[in-house]
């Protein structure tokens, strides 16, 4: 059995995106290493089987160790060399996930397509979700709205004027709690708002499940932004500085 090593340890958003990736070259065969960072390690308990240990944020060179003793295959998700001039970031056309999976896929010639990001599943905590619900005192008929306007990379948005009197219900980290407890309240907003974070990557890879929903991407009207993240199906109509480069 071939192993191999998905290296994106640090952020958050991303290493939700890549889930889906390591569970599918899981069930394609692979012995899978997806290590990850105190950043992400309450992200763990859904890899479900999936080898990990901690690195540091940045630390390629552990990761590279681990596979050198091991004969296992290394997918270097936080650079490339051949994509990194097709990223928006550059002025390209890719985003940086989609590039993420073109790397694998180039690397272990397997079929992985990006597409696969949507087929996120985990082991879902139900007591935990309850729990979550009551301490915001979310009723199950109740009309509301999601958002997440302030991110860690200093972005930050505004709900537009005609969803103000909507109540809004900001996700944040709270302790016990991960991102992922909050799927059944994601699920039931009428609305949803967000900046470009690990909400919006997050809500992105979950999106076949929203159909009936309005997801707004947005940002703040001054700072000009550039739009990194996969947007596809989202509504732009407060993403105001539509930029790529």
């Amino acid at each position: 059995m071939k192993k191999v090593l998905i290296h994106q340890p640090y952020k958050y958003g991303d290493f939700i995106n890549l889930i889906p990736m390591a569970k599918k070259l899981k069930n394609l065969g692979y012995n899978v290493v997806f290590p990850h960072s105190r950043h992400t390690q309450d992200l763990v308990e859904y890899l479900d089987g999936i080898e990990t240990f901690e690195i540091g944020p940045t630390d390629i060179s552990t990761s590279k160790k681990y596979c050198l003793e091991n004969s296992a295959i290394l997918v270097d998700c936080q650079f490339s060399d051949n994509y990194n001039s097709l990223c928006t970031v550059h002025g390209g056309n890719l985003f940086i996930e989609e590039i993420k999976y073109y790397v694998a896929e180039d690397i272990l010639k397997c079929g992985l397509k990006y597409e696969e990001k949507y087929n996120l599943v985990w082991n879902r905590n139900y007591e935990r979700e309850e729990k979550l619900k009551k301490i915001l005192k979310i009723n199950d008929n109740e009309n509301y709205s999601i958002s997440h306007l302030v991110g860690d990379n200093g972005r930050f948005g505004k709900i537009p004027d005609e969803f103000a009197s909507t109540r809004i219900i900001e996700v944040t980290r709270m302790n016990g709690f991960s991102l992922f407890d909050w799927f059944p309240i994601i699920i039931n907003a009428e609305n949803i708002f967000t900046i470009q974070s690990s909400v919006q990557c997050f809500v992105d890879c979950i999106k076949k499940q929203l159909k009936h929903k309005n997801f707004f991407l947005l940002n703040d009207s001054v700072e000009k932004d550039r739009l990194l993240v996969p947007a596809y199906d989202w509504n732009m109509s407060y993403f105001v500085n539509k930029r790529l480069r």
